[in-house]
């Protein structure tokens, strides 16, 4: 009796604790991480929806020749589809940037990649449409179409972008480890941004229509130092912009100024006839012109011009009083470019008149 005792006691013990692990709820185990790629998903489809829209309503080619005329419509509108291009080009690097943070561990990774994929093409598609309507609206006859301040906005959109590719490149480098399971990041590629920095061209255009905000470079930011450099180069090698007459309105160039295959052809420098001069005159036993015409300001254009070019290979007057500056510089012949000569012309207070491609 007294040895069961003790084992009556352990067996009621024994059913007490059963009886409390059943009546007691269960513990959840570690909560999982939540799948936050449906949500981003829905976000990834609005804002493609966007820069669908935005591609569609790239200005067209008669739209950016209008522009180029100085069509005020044109150039109200043009701005427009221009900035939504440029937002356009920040919601694929977002798209691009975002997707491999939610890859891992999603329940839709395909449609993730496919968003992936299309945001790469999308971007260098909104960038090339932007910077060749950069380009319009720098070369329009209204020269206020754009602005110097837009245009940095551009590059530094354009800058975020590659900047972006390369850190997602450096990711996908390292995801890219043989052995083990298969990251999902592998899937992911990268895509080859423009061989050309958009915008620089435009913003070298630009300056060379507006010379006195060259300085305004100075005071942009570290990161786009190389686009900087890239500008002022470019706008070196372009030629400085045509006279318009004043007789004949706003934004009309002069006859045969339109583009380098109407320029008038001249002859060589001894094809021309200069003006006599006061010494020719009293020798021929006539009376010197009051005001010679050799005479020529150094301002405005031609300080530009000399500024940017140097000295010229020949300095010659022409008959109607003109002063050409002879430089050797490469333009457009038919689908090529090639080194020509040509004549700047200048009149007496240094303005430009016209450029003449002198015949070989």
């Amino acid at each position: 009796m007294r040895h069961s005792i003790p084992l009556l006691l352990g067996t009621l013990a024994a059913a007490c604790v059963t009886e409390s692990q059943r009546a007691r709820p269960s513990q959840p185990g570690p909560a999982a991480a939540p799948d936050r790629s449906q949500e981003t998903l829905r976000e990834i489809e609005r804002q493609r929806r966007w820069m669908a829209d935005a591609l569609a309503a790239r200005p067209p080619a008669d739209e950016l020749d209008a522009l180029r005329e100085g069509d005020a419509d044109a150039v109200s509108d043009t701005r427009k589809r221009f900035r939504r291009l440029l937002t356009a080009v920040e919601r694929a690097t977002w798209i691009r940037e975002t997707v491999p943070e939610v890859l891992r561990g999603s329940a839709n990774p395909d449609r993730l990649v496919s968003a992936f994929d299309a945001a790469g093409r999308d971007r260098n598609e909104a960038l090339a449409s932007a910077d060749a309507t950069a380009r319009a609206l720098a070369a329009s006859r209204t020269q206020n179409a754009i602005s110097l301040d837009e245009l940095k906005r551009a590059l530094q959109v354009a800058r975020s972008a590659r900047e972006s590719e390369q850190r997602l490149a450096a990711n996908l480098g390292r995801a890219a480890r043989p052995g083990g399971n298969a990251d999902p990041l592998q899937r992911l590629a990268t895509v080859p941004m423009p061989p050309e920095p958009p915008f620089v061209q435009a913003t070298a255009r630009y300056l060379t229509a507006h010379p006195g905000q060259d300085r305004a470079l100075d005071s942009w930011p570290p990161q786009l130092a190389e686009e900087r450099a890239g500008i002022r180069a470019a706008a070196a090698d372009l030629p400085l912009p045509q006279p318009q007459a004043a007789d004949r309105g706003a934004g009309e160039p002069l006859a045969g100024m339109e583009d380098d295959e109407g320029e008038p052809i001249i002859p060589g420098p001894d094809g021309g006839t200069p003006h006599p001069g006061p010494a020719a005159a009293a020798d021929a036993g006539t009376a010197a012109p009051a005001e010679t015409a050799s005479s020529v300001q150094v301002s405005g254009d031609l300080r530009r011009l000399l500024s940017r070019r140097g000295p010229p290979l020949e300095i010659a007057q022409r008959p109607d009083g003109l002063t050409a500056f002879r430089y050797r510089e490469q333009r457009t012949c038919g689908v090529d470019r090639c080194v020509v000569t040509v004549d700047y012309l200048f009149d007496s207070r240094g303005r430009l008149m016209r450029s003449e491609v002198v015949k070989p």
